[in-house]
């Protein structure tokens, strides 16, 4: 049996939209015996409610909670002394932030932007305000002006976070370091008794890159960061020209 995971956003999907070869692929693993994890920034009710039906199970929020059917296999949310320090320090950079929850997430930072936001927030209940010693919370997006200004975001959160840009929105999901999409396949492959010669991970962004690093098997889609390519074990085709199909067949394992 293998383990095979898949960041979502520019490698197994554009928006919502999964290539007809990627799904083709994902069934046929599947079909195999193999097992199928969906490795994503994103939170648990978004990937459950869209991309539910393709996978076995999922990691979330960067790699701080995962799931298996009804089974958790990891749940590691940021801790209060986490979740202080963070706001402190977006709020003196003037960040507008949304901290992420299972199935909810909260709103950070300068309130006439909130509107804006909630117009194209899709990722379940969207609240005003943090309560750092109640609220169960994972990972976070931060919203920025311009490249002067992430930069500014950028300094105030080195050594403890990684940014990672969404494209030309000027947004960022953002890794909280100590905890990653590498820790969470490290400990599924072992809860779930799999060689990590067996573990295989799909990517296109810099965070990411803790992903393809920590399964046996490292593989970066053709429209991937730089960053990530260096790092890969393999560099397969373009999402739009079959590349989860492709790095699959590579590896024989369809």
């Amino acid at each position: 049996m293998n383990l095979i995971f898949f960041d979502i956003d520019g490698t197994l999907a554009i928006g919502r939209d999964i290539p007809k070869s990627a799904e083709k692929a994902l069934a046929r693993l599947r079909q195999n015996g193999d097992l199928v994890f969906i490795c994503t920034g994103r939170s648990r009710n978004y990937v459950e409610e869209h991309f539910g039906s393709y996978a076995d199970g999922f990691v979330c929020s960067n790699g701080r909670l995962a799931f298996k059917g009804t089974d958790t296999l990891y749940d590691c949310p940021l801790t209060e002394e986490q979740l202080r320090d963070l706001i402190t320090r977006l709020d003196e950079v003037g960040a507008v932030y949304l901290f992420f929850g299972e199935n909810s997430a909260c709103y950070g930072g300068d309130p006439a932007y909130y509107e804006e936001v909630l117009a194209s927030f899709d990722q379940g209940e969207l609240s005003v305000g943090i309560d750092p010693a109640v609220d169960k919370l994972y990972s976070f997006d931060v919203c920025f002006r311009d490249i002067e200004h992430r930069k500014q975001i950028e300094q105030a959160l080195q050594g403890i976070c990684l940014l990672n840009p969404h494209g030309p929105h000027p947004s960022a999901d953002v890794t909280v370091l100590g905890v990653d999409k590498g820790t969470a396949i490290k400990n599924i492959a072992k809860q779930l008794h799999i060689d990590p010669d067996h573990t295989y991970a799909f990517g296109d962004g810099v965070n990411d890159i803790c992903m393809i690093q920590a399964a046996g098997h490292g593989i970066a889609m053709g429209n991937a960061v730089e960053e990530l390519k260096q790092q890969a074990d393999y560099i397969t085709t373009n999402i739009l020209e079959d590349g989860v199909w492709n790095g699959l067949k590579h590896y024989h394992l369809i």
